[in-house]
């Protein structure tokens, strides 16, 4: 069932943003009295459309189950080239994570100018929004602002727990690292990989990813479901 966000209270009824109700119109064709899944300030809940000339709203009814993983795992991602980091972002929404930071290492090719860097975070963030949508996320993960080497390792101590999938990490793999804990940053560099000097800086576990070595895109939505699998939140609910 089609989902949308919004948290502007209207006369009773919550009213979707102009883009929202653009798509409902326009592009799913939907129509009065349909039936849809509101997220209303961070709740789920099953909805009836109302359309008011150009303006769409949604009339809450009965609240539906949270669809959020108990656990928050936090993607700190080397940027890739070219646009593999929209499919990066887009696939690790609909997997699960609660947020994905965007980061510079030192064998990083892409390296984007500040007006470049703006044009694509809005550009990232209206996919997450949009696979958000379309998974029936209850939250959108978080789309922040590039950090450097430096500010990556400062907002890694902010953890839980820290992990960094690395090549020449052979003794731990990803799923024994992990400790159970509900706020776990997961750091995967660029296309260079990360430096041995990178992996001293930082303070975080080095983990396998496996015998195959993972492309850089392909990596994070891996650690991502290794992560939400192995801490039993990839069950659907009430299903042991």
């Amino acid at each position: 069932m089609n989902c949308f966000y919004s948290n502007e209270m209207v006369s009773g009824a919550v009213r979707l943003n102009d883009m929202d109700a653009q798509h409902a119109v326009k592009s799913l064709r939907l129509r009065d009295g349909d039936n849809i899944v509101l997220v209303y300030n961070g709740q789920r809940y099953a909805a009836s459309l109302e359309l008011r000339g150009r303006d769409v709203y949604a009339h809450p009814t009965v609240p539906l189950p949270g669809t959020e993983p108990d656990t928050r795992v936090t993607l700190y991602q080397g940027l890739v080239k070219g646009d593999k980091m929209d499919d990066v972002i887009r696939m690790c929404t609909e997997v699960g994570v609660y947020a994905i930071m965007p980061c510079l290492f030192a064998r990083s090719v892409s390296r984007p100018g500040a007006d470049q860097m703006e044009t694509r975070l809005t550009r990232w963030r209206t996919i997450a929004r949009e696979a958000a949508m379309q998974s029936g996320r209850t939250i959108i993960p978080e789309v922040g602002n590039l950090l450097t080497f430096s500010g990556m390792v400062t907002e890694l101590e902010k953890h839980a727990q820290a992990l960094v999938a690395w090549e020449e990490a052979t003794s731990m793999s990803l799923p024994d690292a992990y400790k159970g804990g509900k706020d776990i940053a997961v750091v995967i560099g660029p296309e260079g990989g990360i430096a041995p000097d990178e992996i001293t800086r930082m303070k975080a576990q080095p983990v396998s990813m496996g015998p195959r070595i993972l492309r850089a895109d392909t990596a994070g939505v891996a650690a991502v479901v290794s992560l939400l699998t192995v801490a039993g939140d990839m069950r659907y609910p009430g299903v042991t």
